[in-house]
């Protein structure tokens, strides 16, 4: 299995754009200055529902307000993402191989599938977590997976190449054990990112809606087309999560 060596990493964030004139427009829904400047924690349970497999993930996070009047709050957490997958394909990972980045598309002619009939892969990971406050009650939230780690059984998959005249084989896949966030083809690992509403339904208790995208992936035993071992699977479903605030 190939490993990868550590470095620092330079983490780009992607801060969402809220009309800083909504306060002025909804005098009614003002929140209290003294709940404004306090630090928001809390632990969150959320499920995961994509077309070919699921995830469970258990986050604790740490908030700061930071803009728009104490609306806008930054901070920092860990993220325990498992994810389950039925028949999945992967496809060739490294930006380097399939030529696409955050802003330029995969070259098709060089990606090529491993097969998975069962995945499963588990990863801790230290996040970012950004959140903005409508109101006392309701609340959107942003999370994405920074650096860390993944683990997992050894699974049977079986290679298919696409860009070379080369047979389908069978290969013994493993978990990528390092993650790193660096924009997407570029990530390397296993990462989870949400994006959800979230309402106070008491002063402790909060429920999420919203969308979950997640990256697993494996390195194989052997290196393929491109001098190739690492597969990529990026899901998008829907997002339900309960919060608990510390």
């Amino acid at each position: 299995m190939k490993k990868v060596p550590f470095f620092v990493p330079f983490i780009f964030i992607v801060v969402l754009v809220l009309f800083s004139n909504y306060s002025h427009a909804q005098d009614n829904t003002k929140i209290k200055q003294t709940n404004s400047n306090q630090i928001y924690s809390d632990f969150n349970l959320s499920v995961g529902v994509y077309q070919d497999g699921f995830s469970g993930a258990f986050a604790y996070s740490r908030l700061y307000p930071v803009a728009f009047k104490k609306r806008f709050y930054v901070g920092y957490g860990v993220h325990f993402t498992s994810y389950f997958g039925k028949n999945g394909d992967y496809v060739t990972a490294p930006a380097d191989v399939s030529e696409g980045n955050f802003f330029k598309p995969q070259n098709e002619v060089k990606l090529d599938t491993l097969f998975m009939p069962n995945a499963q892969t588990n990863s801790l990971n230290a996040s970012i977590f950004l959140m903005y406050k409508f109101s006392k009650k309701f609340s959107v939230g942003f999370n994405i997976d920074a650096i860390g780690f993944s683990f997992g059984k050894d699974q049977e998959s079986v290679f298919y190449s696409y860009s070379e005249n080369i047979s389908a084989t069978t290969s013994n896949a493993s978990v990528t054990n390092f993650n790193l966030l660096l924009t997407g083809d570029y990530d390397i690992g296993s990462l989870n990112s949400e994006i959800y509403a979230h309402y106070d339904v008491s002063d402790k208790i909060a429920l999420r809606v919203g969308a979950s995208f997640l990256f697993s992936e494996y390195t194989t035993d052997k290196k393929f087309a491109f001098d190739n071992d690492r597969f990529r699977k990026k899901s998008l479903g829907l997002m339900l999560g309960v919060a608990y605030k510390l």
